[in-house]
């Protein structure tokens, strides 16, 4: 099962605003802490990705990626591999705080 190629799992994405809990939740579904967990805005800044066999599913490749509102002065960069990102999910996972008035980003779900 650990065999089976990148291309040939199914694909499973988280996405969200930067600090929305995206690392945290990756780290919880997989059981590990392969994702850092920060209050600084930005940490994630390239896909992290975990290949695992999700029972009954099969082989899956789940990927935290860098937050959709993310202004910093690489933020147009992270955006962009994080849009790729979506663009070649199969699942995706959308992470928001439901007590964020910021509608904005969540064009993107």
């Amino acid at each position: 099962m650990n065999e089976t190629p990148i291309a040939s799992r199914k694909h499973i994405s988280i996405f969200g605003k930067t600090n929305s809990g995206k690392s945290s939740l990756l780290n919880a579904i997989i059981g590990q802490d392969i994702s850092i967990v920060s209050s600084v805005e930005g940490t994630t800044t390239d896909p992290v990705r975990k290949t695992m066999e999700l029972i009954p599913y099969g082989p899956v490749v789940f990927t935290d990626t860098a937050g959709l509102d993310d202004t910093s002065q690489l933020g147009e960069l992270r955006l962009d591999r994080t849009m790729k990102t979506l663009h070649s999910t199969d699942f995706a996972i959308y992470v928001m705080d439901i007590n964020d008035p910021d509608q904005n980003t969540y064009k993107y779900a």
